[in-house]
């Protein structure tokens, strides 16, 4: 959806399913911020006033408005609303990551995996909700890609793309994207999925890898990678929303804050893939 025809009341609406979803009857609790100002909003300027607007750092042509609401179990799920791959597109979008760091030794890492799988199917219900709604969401995004792709649509074969990213339908757009460019590209949705197809080989050209995921992490995948000889080689492109620097994962071959805009993506191939690897 264009930002001109979102109104306020799209996004009261959305908040409205977030909400009755992320505290539904007998939970107790509420949302961690306070949501009057934006539900007395009169327009949209008013409605996304109180919203955090990105990270430093992040693309200017990819905005991404969000709010950190939490859920009756987990104080950091958000409510987003943000431009991705498509100049001018916006969608409503639920996101689960934040930047804990469970580590698989600790007591409490099987209740840490349970939340993560909580949070996944909330993100998914409310999302499902938003869609019959008529709100904008991924799925849009995906139709959207699709129609771009036949007019961006290139000759040639130009590689093989790994694509491990757990929003399928991101996931879609992408690939439709990317195909359209000539490349090969296979999509699996979780770390352990990308770790199974990584060990049956051909090995692919180039890992677009998700950096936040449940169950097997991308920096899991990753640090798998450089541990496997066969694999040590193969150039890795990370792609997150949380704020981190190419300094803290120093194995990738290069890092993509989400959201971002289509042409960066494809700079960014291409770049690495003219790039001698071992």
């Amino acid at each position: 959806m264009k930002l001109t025809d979102l109104t306020a009341d799209h996004v009261k609406q959305a908040l409205s399913i977030y909400c009755d979803l992320c505290w539904p009857p007998g939970c107790d609790g509420g949302p961690r911020v306070n949501l009057k100002p934006l539900q007395e909003a009169a327009d949209r300027d008013a409605a996304l006033a109180g919203f955090e607007r990105g990270d430093p750092g992040d693309d200017p042509d990819s905005r991404r408005f969000s709010l950190r609401l939490g859920n009756h179990r987990y104080p950091f799920m958000k409510f987003v609303l943000q431009e991705h791959l498509v100049a001018g597109e916006f969608y409503f979008e639920v996101d689960t990551h934040d930047r804990l760091d469970v580590p698989s030794e600790t007591p409490d890492y099987e209740q840490w995996l349970a939340l993560k799988r909580f949070n996944r199917d909330l993100k998914l219900r409310i999302e499902k909700a938003w869609a019959a709604a008529g709100l904008p969401t991924s799925a849009d995004l995906a139709a959207i890609c699709g129609d771009l792709a036949k007019r961006e649509k290139k000759a040639g074969h130009r590689g093989h793309l790994l694509l491990v990213d757990d929003d399928e339908d991101v996931c879609v757009g992408l690939a439709l994207l990317l195909r359209a460019r000539g490349f090969d590209v296979e999509v699996v949705h979780d770390g352990g999925a990308a770790l199974e197809r990584l060990g049956r080989g051909p090995r692919p050209d180039l890992v677009l890898l998700d950096y936040e995921m449940p169950q097997v992490t991308g920096q899991e995948v990753l640090d798998s990678m450089r541990r496997t000889e066969d694999l040590a080689a193969v150039p890795v492109l990370m792609a997150t929303a949380a704020a981190i620097r190419l300094d803290q994962v120093p194995d990738v071959a290069g890092l993509l804050r989400k959201p971002y805009p289509r042409q960066v993506l494809f700079e960014m191939i291409d770049r690495l893939l003219e790039t001698p690897h071992a």
